[in-house]
């Protein structure tokens, strides 16, 4: 009846009833639109479930694959720094070895050094008493051939058996000596006995006394002044050279 009299109301107003609904369809219309409201809502939350749902697959998916690539590189990466560890641990030993050798000889080359220069200092004392024994040495060389004096000229053979009192007579014969002159040793130089028509070996003759020495190489530096005095050098038959004897040092 309420809705009549609205038509009515409304057709008196000149307006037509049909362009306005009544209020049963009003309502019917609202409960449409929220049974469709409801399942559109339903929709989306069947739809938004699902995607979760899918994602969780997803991300369970990506995660296993992450933890089987995880764990086959681990074992990769534990059995390269085990390959490492074997390759590496010879090596580490030989360098080890090597950092001993070197230690050594550090010390060693070390300990070479003090005692290099303890020899090198050793050296130098044993030098300077090398040469003060040369020096000694040639000085009594050279006092022990003071007395030494060289006859040559004397053919091979004259002397005999005794060759020390051959050389005595002969020099006080050649001397003119008062008495026979006394004589240490007197023998030719060692040297192979010379062939025929070469010169003699020379005689190499110890005066005892040195005076005696002395008188018999008197004005005698060398064998070549006595080409000065020929006359005080002959003896029937032969000429005879008279020289100092040397020391080896003053002879080079």
């Amino acid at each position: 009846m309420t809705t009549t009299r609205s038509n009515q109301d409304l057709a008196k107003g000149g307006l037509k009833p049909s362009l306005f609904p009544d209020s049963a369809s009003v309502a019917t219309a609202n409960i449409a639109t929220a049974n469709v409201a409801t399942a559109n809502v339903a929709g989306d939350t069947l739809d938004a479930s699902l995607l979760q749902s899918m994602m969780e697959s997803l991300k369970n998916d990506i995660f296993g694959k992450i933890d089987a690539s995880a764990a086959s590189l681990h074992s990769e990466i534990l059995s390269v720094r085990q390959e490492l560890k074997s390759s590496v641990e010879p090596l580490q030993r030989a360098v080890e070895a090597h950092e001993a050798t070197m230690r050594d000889l550090e010390q060693a080359a070390t300990d070479h050094s003090t005692r290099i220069g303890k020899l090198e200092a050793t050296v130098d004392m044993l030098t300077s008493q090398v040469k003060r024994l040369d020096d000694k040495f040639e000085d009594l060389e050279g006092r022990s051939r003071r007395n030494n004096m060289r006859v040559m000229g004397i053919p091979e053979g004259l002397e005999g058996p005794c060759a020390t009192d051959f050389v005595a007579q002969f020099l006080r014969d050649l001397l003119k000596l008062d008495e026979t002159p006394l004589l240490d040793r007197a023998h030719r130089t060692l040297r192979e006995r010379p062939k025929e028509g070469t010169l003699p070996r020379p005689f190499v003759v110890r005066v005892h006394f040195f005076h005696i020495r002395a008188r018999s190489c008197s004005g005698l530096v060398n064998p070549l002044s006595s080409l000065q005095r020929q006359e005080d050098l002959h003896f029937p038959g032969l000429y005879v050279l008279r020289c100092q004897e040397a020391s080896c040092f003053c002879a080079s």
